[in-house]
Parts: C-alpha cells; structure tokens; sequence
C-alpha cells in the first residue's frame, strides 16, 4: 500500500518541475518578444537601434508587470507594445497551462507505474521457476546425473505454484501486458549467477523435503535479500523505472507482503493482491490537491511565506524549501484529520532527504510560527479522533 509520504515527495516533485517550467517559460517568451523590437540589420535604419531599444526595454517592463499583477501605466505605450505584450502574456498563460496539464498527468502516471512494477516483480518467483524446469529438463535430457544440491524447488513450491494457478493475478499480467519475455536472458544470467549462488538458496534446494514453512521463507528471501538487495538485480529494475530507489520501499513491503498473504486453503484467492492505497479515492484527492492548490493559489501562499520569513530574502530561499512550506499550508488547511504536528514531521523530512543541509530547521520554524498564528487565527481546524476541533 502506497504511504501518504511517497505521495507528498512525488506530488513535490511535480511541482517542483512546474516551477522550473513557469520559470522557463517566461524566458523563452520573452526572447520571442525581444525579438518583435530587436533591430533588423537586413531593412532597419541603425540610427534607429536606441529607439528600438527603448521599445524593447518598454515591452519587457510591461510583460513582467503583467505577469507578476502589477499595475502598469500604458499611456505612453504605443498600440504595437501593448499588443505585443498581450499576446506574449496569452501564449505564455496558454503554454504553462498545457504544461500544469502534462506534468499533473505524468505525476499520476507515476503512480501507475508503481503497480506496473508491484506486478512484474511479483512475476519473477514464476520467471525463475519455468527457468529451474528448463534447466532440470536440459540436463535429463542430457542423461546428466551428477549429484547435485540444487534439487529445483522452485518449481514445485506451493507459493510459487499458487500464483501461477490463481487466475485473478495471471488475468491483471494480461491486461497489464506485463511480461519478462524480452528479458529472458537476462533472468537465465540472474539465475546462473545469483540465485545459484546465493548460500541461503542454496541451502533451501538441497533440503529433501522442505516444509509449507521453508517454502514461503525460500520466495520471501528471494524477494527481499536478493531481488532487493542485489546490486546487479537493483541496477538493471532502476534503468527500466526511474524512481526505483524511492519506489524501493513501497514496492517491496507491496510484494512482500503479497506473497505472505497466501493461503493454500483458498484456491479461487489464494494471495491479496494489493490496491494502490487502503482508500483509494481519499488518496487520490490528497494527492491532486497537494499538486494543484500550491499551483492555484501561489500568490496567497508567497504572501503567507514572505511575511515570516522578513529576515530572509525570500528570492533566494531554496526553491524546494518554498515548495515544501506551501505544500504543508496547503495540507494544514484542507485536511481536518491529519494532525498539524504530523504535516510538520513529515515536511521536516522531507526537506531532510530532498533540500539543503540547513533546510530541516528553516522548515521547522517557519512551519511551528505559521501553524500557531493560522490555529489562533481559526484559519487551520483540526477534528476527528484525538484531534481539537478549534471553534
């Protein structure tokens, strides 16, 4: 099941990508509008270039005031500056909005891929079994009866063989179009080289006869100590999944816990596939509004920001402090049943993992002020079970 944090740090991400756009954007633009008023060596008069210049200059000025909702005396301003302005103000308006769009989408993309990836993984104990039955094949085929320690559990082990045989599971692979098959060398490499290899492994295959028990701590430690743990395996899941090292954890307690769900005495559902969170929808709309009010309301939150942070030029706070400080607002002010204090910590941490060294107690403070004036201000109201309802 995803975590709340993992949601936070992603939705942090994407707005962290959007700041970036916003900010280049603006450039990019304004170099288009520059152009409008930049001297023409082919047809224009160099006599002319201060005049140019000063129209120029008149533009940007003009531009930025607009886009920071300023007033402007446009007065003095010919016809041809102000439309030119409002023009490159409608094409930027209309290019960081395509661009909010795509990156909201990408952010819930990625949140896709985690189960993309929950499912192939679940699919490797499977993967390894159909590659132990090919090789014990190759070698009877062979006539090769060299006594060996590897007795090929894998492919008679119970857990192993109940997800193959649980139709729900193979069902979402299918639709999915999830699959190893252009791995497939790759895995027989992994197998040769790891799996045969590993002293734990090795140990539960030269068991006679290994108990329910010894079979499901086998998969158990294939999952956790190897296919998590291998660096050559770990390399190989982060080039095909580019969050991998922060998706780690939450992949691996989903898969896990999956495989330690089964129950043979249930056939028809002999493992809980997991959701991507106990509630869904709730978490979801966590996640959207997380993304999209700091986006929405961005003036009202600098405001809140600036006037606490006096001593501080708030143009050179770290760019990833000022998202993490208005995403907490935003989670303290929408969201009655999550504590104040548990959007603090776990903002605190973030900026720990993801900003500057001197972040953790630059968030803190500025969060404990902010939480404290906007709860006597009745603007932050906590309720449910062992929250303060503030009236």
């Amino acid at each position: 099941m995803l975590n709340r944090r993992i949601l936070r740090i992603k939705a942090m991400q994407a707005l962290y990508s959007y700041y970036l756009a916003e900010k280049s954007l603006k450039a990019v633009v304004q170099e288009e509008l520059d152009k409008q008023f930049t001297i023409d060596p082919a047809k224009d008069d160099f006599s002319q270039a201060a005049e140019f210049e000063a129209r120029k200059k008149a533009a940007q000025n003009l531009y930025y005031k607009r886009l920071n909702k300023e007033e402007a005396d446009t007065e003095s301003l010919d016809k041809e500056i102000i439309d030119a302005v409002d023009k490159a103000q409608t094409n930027y308006n209309a290019a960081l909005k395509a661009e909010s769009v795509a990156i909201s989408k990408r952010m819930f993309s990625d949140i896709n891929d985690i189960h993309q990836m929950y499912f192939k993984l679940l699919m490797l104990p499977i993967e390894f079994a159909h590659i132990e039955k090919h090789e014990k094949e190759k070698k009877e085929k062979a006539h090769i009866h060299k006594h060996s320690t590897w007795r090929f559990h894998f492919i008679n082990n119970p857990v192993i063989k109940g997800l193959i045989d649980f139709e729900d599971f193979q069902k979402e692979i299918l639709n999915r179009k999830i699959d190893w098959s252009s791995e497939e060398d790759l895995l027989k490499g992994w197998f040769k080289d790891i799996l045969q290899k590993n002293e734990r492994l090795i140990e539960y295959q030269s068991l006679e006869t290994p108990t329910m028990e010894e079979h499901m701590d086998a998969v158990v430690y294939l999952i956790k100590k190897v296919v998590f743990k291998d660096d050559v395996i770990s390399d190989y899941l982060g080039s095909i999944d580019l969050r991998w090292n922060e998706n780690k954890p939450v992949l691996g307690s989903l898969v896990v816990k999956t495989i330690q769900s089964f129950n043979d005495a249930d056939p028809d559902t002999p493992f809980e596939i997991k959701t991507i969170s106990k509630n869904e929808k709730d978490d979801l709309d966590f996640f959207k509004k997380l993304y999209e009010e700091p986006v929405k309301s961005n003036d009202k939150l600098e405001q809140i920001i600036s006037e606490k942070t006096k001593n501080w030029d708030i143009s050179r706070v770290a760019l990833l402090d000022k998202i993490i400080l208005k995403m907490a607002l935003v989670e303290m002010t929408n969201f009655p049943s999550i504590p104040v204090k548990v959007t603090i910590n776990e903002f605190i941490e973030i900026s720990k993992l993801y900003s500057t060294p001197k972040s953790k107690q630059f968030v803190n403070g500025i969060l404990d002020v902010l939480a404290n004036e906007l709860t006597s201000d009745g603007v932050i109201k906590k309720s449910g079970r062992g929250l303060i309802d503030n009236k």
